[in-house]
């Protein structure tokens, strides 16, 4: 038997995102046996959200809530659990405890764990970074790394200037946040976790004869180059050749096959395109298998056409007035659409 899972969703923007789940909807009625979704960050753009926020229904519940539950499989008639990760516009004006505190507990979205917003699909995040095997009785492990470290430079400022740029570096925006030094040293010490736990992860699998992993974060695996948090090299890791690992990454909002000399033996993918906030590419996802024996395979990207997210799609009237209130239709279609030059 094989079972199915999901990869790359963000919500973000509505038209898009409706048609993105109304996609996956129709996968996942015809397969009839996808059972959890892997979800890499930037789920509520662009400043994350309070734990108590009405986006927790109107970018996830209420958009997503009509993907069924799996009929047969492992997990048949289980909620479906949304595994998830923080990625760096999660940790922002509205979350400022993820940004500033060691304390990740604090967290929004670690708080919201186990929340349902109806009765199909549940918010997965125990701990910023964590493990989990998603299918009962397989021997298949989900890794889950909070690696905002990789972009605290840009991501920091918000948290603690409210601003892309600090004027000084003890400049304290809010009230209850923190300063630049003290969110930077807080990502740096989660990646480092993160990273130890990754490596803790792969000798165990290795040790007890388990022959894939699955691992996600909300980067591609372009911002991994270099990285050796806490001495541990991930890209190499991730490439170890005992083990057949499939990486997901978001924070470009395209939909990539990143699979090339760089990553082998590794299977990488970008899966940043969901929701057409604004377009490096086709917004989409991807579906797989996991087969019997806990190994993943037929790894599948599904694109929508680019027009669908990524072109102006009100009426041309009022794409006309707006273009004239605004003094711009690139303006226009950038606040609009999100179709913004990069």
């Amino acid at each position: 038997p094989r079972y199915h899972v999901w990869r790359g969703v963000h919500a973000v923007r509505s038209r898009c995102q409706a048609l993105l789940a109304d996609s996956m909807r129709l996968e996942a009625d015809a397969r009839g046996d996808v059972s959890f979704v892997v979800n890499v960050g930037d789920s509520f753009y662009p400043q994350g959200t309070y734990f108590d926020d009405s986006q927790w229904r109107t970018k996830w519940g209420d958009v997503y809530g009509k993907i069924p539950r799996p009929r047969y499989g492992p997990a048949a008639r289980r909620v479906v659990p949304w595994y998830s990760v923080y990625g760096n516009h999660d940790i922002s004006q509205k979350d400022l405890d993820c940004g500033c505190r060691s304390d990740t507990q604090k967290c929004n979205q670690v708080r919201r764990h186990g929340f349902q917003p109806n009765a199909n699909l549940s918010w997965y995040m125990p701990n910023v970074s964590y493990y989990v095997r998603p299918l009962d009785g397989l021997p298949l492990e989900l890794l889950a790394l909070d690696v905002n470290a990789r972009d605290s430079t840009k991501l920091c400022p918000w948290v603690a200037c409210n601003s892309q740029v600090c004027k000084r570096d003890d400049e304290q925006f809010f009230k209850d946040g923190c300063v630049l030094a003290e969110c930077k040293q807080t990502l740096a010490e989660r990646e480092v976790q993160a990273a130890r736990m990754l490596r803790d992860r792969i000798d165990a699998a290795i040790a007890e004869k388990r022959t894939s992993l699955l691992v996600f974060s909300h980067y591609p695996l372009d911002y991994l180059r270099g990285s050796a948090p806490g001495g541990v090299n991930v890209l190499r890791a991730l490439r170890d050749e005992r083990l057949r690992v499939a990486y997901f990454g978001g924070h470009r909002h395209s939909t990539e096959n990143n699979t090339n000399s760089e990553a082998a033996p590794m299977h990488a993918f970008t899966l940043g395109g969901g929701g057409g906030w604004s377009c490096d590419g086709q917004q989409g996802y991807l579906v797989g298998e996991i087969m019997s024996d806990g190994s993943w395979d037929n790894l599948k990207l599904v694109r929508l056409p680019f027009d669908d997210c990524c072109a102006p799609y009100n009426p041309v009237e009022d794409f006309a007035a707006g273009c004239e209130e605004m003094g711009s239709c690139k303006k226009y279609d950038c606040v609009f659409n999100g179709n913004c030059e990069r």
